[in-house]
């Protein structure tokens, strides 16, 4: 095999490993996504508080 021919299947070999990561990256990232697309935000103390809250016409929360 010449050097030329050597250094073809190398270039190729390259080319493919470094599309083969690129299209595994992408889909790693995708995946590893919420289902909604975006990122859940962590529970936080008071995040999943009981009952239900509305605002009173002069503009204060109350909860019921």
């Amino acid at each position: 095999m010449s050097d030329t021919t050597s250094a073809r299947h190398v270039f190729w070999r390259t080319v493919t490993v470094a599309g083969l990561s690129t299209v595994g990256a992408l889909v790693w990232s995708s995946r590893r996504r919420s289902a909604g697309g975006r990122h859940e935000m962590p529970d936080l103390p008071g995040a999943h508080e009981d009952g239900t809250f509305h605002v009173t016409p002069d503009g204060r929360l109350q909860q019921d």
